[in-house]
């Protein structure tokens, strides 16, 4: 269960939420992926990146919005978005867990707004967040929920700039979360952890009972000589779980490593043999699997770009 107030800064038609483009934008490019029901089932019904240059955007900070405009604009007259769910960077994000004193969104609502000064460097009226209720076999049957919080100026800045590119935003979505819905696995019971590789970061996500319960980035990625980061990674992720067994409360062994994202791919053999005994699975995403059905369906984009498309096509999903 998720409850969002991302999308009470622009409430929209719900017949609008149907039909939307997931659009990531990060430092160095953007990246959509629109689906399609039809009578053979789901169908990808269009996709595209366009690169970003240098400098406009660093740590998900636009610092040139002149030309960050005129990008946007480019890519939504080759694409034609029109309504779009958009991606915000870790960076941007705050996350804590918190005890909440009811499964019902409205009072869970109100809880976190109280505490969230508590955890967070905004106030209730500087900030916009979500939630997810972990599962209860996780919390030992308390009621628990993991928040992202994310500044109410950075996404008011957002769809002011989304809007004067004729682009209409109707949701806001953490990266984590969305990469968790295209490529975690659908069973409740599984623990794991997702390697997202960018061109200068690494996020690393823990995913259990199907909610984000951990995030980190790390600043270095894809662009990173092969060798130094492999033995990065490695080092990463066991750090990680090391972190994840300490803590109190929290029971289940990670049970895999999924790689998605840029250039991780091709690491699995490395990473296998670097953390024998500590994680007993690595597997590389299936981006389109939840959504599509692969054995009459071939998409359009082939298995080792798809994971490029794994923020994108999480938000274009419905949620």
């Amino acid at each position: 269960m998720h409850m969002s107030v991302f999308d009470t800064l622009f409430p929209a038609p719900r017949f609008l939420v149907m039909d939307h483009a997931g659009l990531e934008i990060s430092d160095d490019s953007i990246r959509c992926v629109q689906f399609a029901r039809t009578i053979h089932g789901m169908r990808i019904k269009k996709y595209a990146s366009m690169d970003i240059p240098a400098g406009i955007i660093e740590g998900g900070d636009i610092k040139n919005e002149a030309e960050f405009k005129r990008i946007l604009t480019e890519f939504d007259e080759k694409n034609d978005l029109s309504y779009v769910k958009v991606s915000i960077p870790e960076e941007k994000a705050y996350m804590f867990q918190t005890d909440v004193p009811s499964t019902d969104p409205h009072i869970a609502t109100q809880n976190i707004e109280f505490k969230l000064e508590e955890n967070v460097p905004l106030s209730a009226a500087d900030a916009v967040f979500y939630f997810d209720l972990i599962p209860a076999a996780l919390t030992g049957g308390a009621i628990r929920a993991s928040v992202s919080v994310v500044p109410r100026s950075y996404i008011e800045r957002y769809i002011h700039i989304l809007r004067e590119c004729d682009i209409f935003p109707i949701a806001f979505e953490v990266i984590p979360t969305a990469v968790a819905r295209s490529v975690a696995s659908p069973d409740m019971s599984t623990t794991e952890l997702i390697v997202h590789g960018m061109k200068n970061k690494t996020g690393i996500y823990i995913i259990s009972g199907g909610v984000v319960t951990f995030t980190s980035t790390v600043d270095y990625g894809s662009s990173t000589a092969p060798e130094a980061y492999s033995d990065l990674l490695a080092k990463e992720i066991t750090r990680v779980n090391s972190y994840w067994l300490s803590r109190t409360g929290i029971h289940p062994n990670i049970q895999r490593v999924v790689l998605t994202g840029s250039g991780v791919s091709g690491y699995r053999a490395t990473l296998t043999t670097a953390i024998t005994g500590i994680i007993p699975h690595i597997e590389v995403a299936q981006v389109w699997s939840h959504v599509l059905d692969l054995a009459t369906y071939t998409p359009p984009i082939v298995q080792e770009e798809s994971l490029n498309y794994a923020v994108a096509a999480g938000l274009g999903l419905d949620s």
